[in-house]
């Protein structure tokens, strides 16, 4: 018996031992999936939950979109979330996906607007997400490089407020991240009707690690995830 405590706290002392704090690089203006003001969101606590499982605690470092890769890349931090091998990181270890974004294309229904393609999208003016050209296919970047009206920002609150606002025809971007920033601006313009567009596939996102050995604590701790009813939970309570 006595032995076997031993055993016990010997493991548990040898897990501690090898837990760390991970930095994890993540974009501003994320919410749902990341919400800054308080650490929390969908993917953040998908993200959080699946090193847990390892001892590993995050500390979450808020940064411009573009601007995810390259802390990764100067090794300021363990991690970055929200990437996929589209992100053109080099040298790093892709966890397997833990979350799924899909992108939209949401016009004023008052507009009329005729759209049935990505190629459609060359008569309006666009507002899309940072780096969105980078991660949407080949024929939205085309489509985008031609666009004289096409602009990319990192703040998704403001893109939010040029659709509502008459500024931009076209906002591109992810529904989750649309409606959140829909209820939370103020004034009557969010009333409008919209029309949305489903021209994008579904998107998996993974992380991606400076380290092989948290890669596959991340990976081990998202299949326990997954395994469990604790994954629908997280998504169903930031996607009602």
């Amino acid at each position: 018996m006595k032995l076997y405590c031993f055993l016990i706290i010997f493991v548990a002392l040898t897990a501690n031992a090898f837990a760390k704090e991970i930095k994890v690089a993540v974009g501003l203006a994320l919410p749902p999936y990341f919400i800054s003001e308080d650490n929390s969101g969908m993917e953040y606590e998908i993200v959080k939950e699946a090193l847990a499982y390892k001892g590993h605690t995050i500390k979450t470092i808020y940064v411009p979109f573009a601007r995810v890769t390259k802390e990764l890349e100067n090794y300021s931090v363990d991690a970055a979330a929200t990437v996929n091998s589209s992100s053109g990181l080099k040298g790093v270890y892709y966890s397997e996906s833990h979350i799924t974004y899909q992108n939209v294309a949401i016009a004023l229904k008052k507009n009329n607007f005729v759209i049935n393609s990505i190629q459609d999208l060359g008569k309006y003016s666009i507002v899309g997400f940072q780096n969105a050209t980078s991660y949407l296919g080949e024929n939205f970047a085309k489509i985008a490089k031609s666009n004289e009206k096409y602009i990319e920002i990192a703040n998704q609150e403001a893109q939010t407020r040029m659709l509502f606002t008459g500024r931009a025809d076209v906002l591109v971007g992810d529904i989750n991240i649309f409606k959140y920033y829909r209820e939370k601006i103020s004034g009557s313009d969010k009333q409008q009707e919209i029309s949305i567009y489903q021209l994008f596939t579904p998107v998996k996102y993974s992380c991606a690690f400076a380290s092989e050995d948290l890669k596959n604590d991340f990976d081990q701790g998202l299949k326990k995830l997954k395994s469990s009813a604790r994954y629908n939970e997280i998504i169903k309570k930031y996607t009602k």
